[in-house]
């Protein structure tokens, strides 16, 4: 099951959803409210939609604030099948970026109520019971670059953003944030995680 980010539809995943298709797996591409519901929220309304699959198996490959709705979902429910989880660019330790654009007028709506338990960096729960590799981009090409001048990023979200020692593995890759979901590199890293626990 592939996962989105903020302010994005499942379209924007059709390309990795498309290569991993074409390596054998059944894939999924769920849309949910990541701005008017917050990451457990989100979660919740997921798990139902994970009920009406059958599946003995369920590997989760989230970009950005999916990471969080994602780390909530399995948190939540420890229950559901087996199966690996990979973040891609996800703000684990919260973003400075949406903390600094909150509080704006106007401007800070967009970030609705995926601060709670959050993009705010508090309260995401990482105990998962479950291995789980992070992809972290390091090509600082976005529009949120110039909020994190000094510190190695992706554009969007810096690298100790990404980080969290929870993480079983994790690796850096010259790819901006929203180039990773295009990047051929990036897809072998996730296929050779999720078969061997490891990215390379």
């Amino acid at each position: 099951m592939l996962l989105h980010g903020i302010w994005m539809r499942p379209l924007v995943l059709q390309t990795l959803a498309r290569r991993l298709r074409q390596a054998g797996y059944l894939v999924k591409v769920p849309a949910y409210a990541s701005v008017s519901l917050t990451p457990a929220q989100n979660a919740e309304r997921l798990y139902w939609f994970i009920q009406r699959l059958s599946t003995d198996y369920l590997h989760l490959v989230a970009h950005s604030l999916g990471g969080i709705v994602a780390l909530h979902l399995l948190s939540q429910h420890p229950e559901l099948p087996p199966g690996r989880l990979v973040t891609l660019g996800t703000p684990i330790q919260g973003s400075k970026i949406a903390r600094m654009i909150k509080p704006l007028p106007l401007l800070g709506l967009a970030f609705g109520n995926s601060m709670d338990a959050g993009l705010a960096g508090v309260n995401i729960p990482t105990n998962i019971g479950r291995e789980w590799g992070a992809i972290i981009g390091t090509l600082p090409l976005g529009l949120g670059s110039p909020f994190l001048l000094g510190e190695p990023n992706d554009g969007a979200v810096s690298v100790a953003e990404a980080y969290h020692p929870a993480q079983t593995v994790r690796i850096q890759q010259r790819v901006s944030h929203t180039g990773m979901l295009f990047s051929p590199l990036t897809c072998s890293y996730i296929q050779h995680f999720l078969r061997t626990g490891q990215f390379i």
